[in-house]
C-alpha cells in the first residue's frame, strides 16, 4: 500500500489528474445538495402559501393531546430502559434470564 502511495506521489502529472477528479466530485456532490435544498425551500415555500390562502376555508384539524399522550404510554412500555441491551418481542415464552426490565408509564 506504501509502494502505491510513493508511485502516485512521485508523478506530479498523476497528482494534478487525481487532484481534478477529487474536485470534480466534491463539486458535483454540492451542486446536487443545492439542488435539493433549492427543492425543499420550494416546495415549503409552496406549503406556507396554501396555509396562508386556505385557511379559513379549508382549516386544519384541531389536534387531540389526550390520545396522544395515550399512544405515548402505550409505546414506552415497549421502549427499554437501557438502549445498550437487546430486547427480545417473544410474548409467549418468559424469560426468566433477562436483564430488561419495562418501563412504567
Amino acid at each position: 500500500m506504501e509502494e502505491i502511495i510513493e508511485r502516485i506521489l512521485s508523478h506530479p502529472l498523476l497528482i494534478v489528474c487525481l487532484s481534478l477528479v477529487c474536485l470534480l466530485l466534491l463539486f458535483s456532490i454540492l451542486k446536487g445538495l443545492l439542488k435539493l435544498a433549492i427543492c425543499a425551500l420550494i416546495a415549503g415555500g409552496l406549503f406556507m402559501g396554501y396555509l396562508h390562502y386556505f385557511q379559513e376555508e379549508y382549516p386544519l384539524p384541531d389536534v387531540d393531546f389526550e390520545k396522544l399522550e395515550e399512544i405515548k404510554g402505550t409505546i414506552l412500555k415497549y421502549v427499554p430502559v437501557d438502549l445498550n441491551s437487546t430486547s427480545d418481542l417473544n410474548f409467549s415464552l418468559p424469560d426468566r434470564n433477562s436483564t430488561l426490565t419495562p418501563r412504567i408509564p
